[in-house]
């Protein structure tokens, strides 16, 4: 039908109406996606507010908003609806805390996901995030109160359990990606009681040890707490050394009381994994460290009950 037919004054009536005849199918081919989810603190699990979330397709923002007190946001996104999966990007950023990225897919006009989960790591914790498979992390070592200047207490109390431990490590056969690492993380302090697990889960640590030093002479004594990133009945647990000369790492001695909870833990997180010849032979490597300890023991016997052959140890033997 071509306007010449109509008068002059119906021509005029009908254009508004063309016009938005014209925008349906470009109005039915985009569709508002909404992106919903909470924030949280990765370490004590407690919602995070103000936590500013935006969604992206490549440089481009599509939607920005901010947590509320619950946690929560809730974007909606104007993309064209298309059966093939559209990749978008969801941030967020908040002082105090690593900026986090991640994928959000969307298929003819939904998200894959209805809520998402995005946990914030602090910035104390950023650089303490482990790349290895069993990990003993060393977390802030409070200093004497008459200490001057920064003594690295994680630092140098790290070397001495890489000394004591990781010698003894190195005389098994344990695969190179099953030995322990030490990793040094000074800002990482809980501040109540309940966060040392928590700080162990989210560091992933099978070790994760905080504690306070007091001068003895020349040297320190230092009283730790030792938890486990398993939230296991009774963590943390406390452990004193004997007097250390941390200026000679390689000849300092942690002391039987400080290496039992730390090798109970290695050891309890090699049975968890499933990884019964390791535990095997970390066990016999800790009894020979730490004598006949019933606790390591019964560990061994543990995994050694759980190998697929029970002659057949990486070690090729046993306590």
């Amino acid at each position: 039908m071509h306007l010449s037919w109509f008068p002059v004054e119906a021509r005029y009536r009908l254009l508004p109406l063309l016009g938005l005849l014209a925008m349906i199918p470009a109005l039915a081919a985009r569709a508002d996606t909404n992106v919903s989810g909470k924030v949280l603190d990765a370490i004590t699990g407690q919602v995070l507010a103000g936590v500013q979330v935006g969604v992206s397709r490549g440089a481009t923002v599509l939607a920005t908003g901010v947590t509320g007190s619950d946690g929560v946001f809730q974007l909606f996104v104007a993309i064209p609806v298309q059966p093939q999966p559209q990749m978008l990007g969801l941030t967020t950023a908040k002082e105090g805390y690593g900026a986090t990225a991640q994928q959000v897919i969307v298929t003819a006009g939904r998200a894959s996901q209805l809520s998402y989960r995005l946990t914030l790591l602090r910035n104390e914790a950023q650089d303490c995030a482990p790349a290895w498979a069993r990990t003993v992390v060393v977390g802030h070592v409070r200093q004497p109160i008459a200490a001057v200047g920064d003594l690295a207490l994680s630092q140098r109390i790290g070397e001495v359990l890489q000394y004591d431990l990781l010698a003894e490590v190195q005389k098994t056969h344990l695969p190179p990606e099953q030995q322990p690492m030490v990793l040094s993380c000074p800002k990482a302090q809980p501040r109540t009681l309940a966060e040392h697990g928590d700080w162990a889960k989210a560091l992933k640590a099978d070790a994760f040890l905080v504690g306070s030093a007091e001068p003895v002479k020349q040297q320190f004594r230092v009283d730790l707490q030792v938890t486990s990133q398993y939230g296991e009945p009774g963590l943390p647990l406390p452990a004193s050394t004997p007097p250390l000369n941390l200026d000679r790492p390689e000849s300092a001695d942690l002391g039987r009381a400080a290496l039992s909870p730390i090798m109970q833990a290695l050891l309890k997180a090699y049975l968890k994994d499933g990884r019964f010849a390791e535990c095997v032979e970390f066990a016999t490597a800790a009894q020979r460290v730490l004598g006949m300890k019933p606790e390591i023991n019964k560990l061994y016997q543990d995994c050694r009950a759980r190998l697929p052959n029970q002659g057949l140890i990486v070690g090729g033997g046993g306590p």
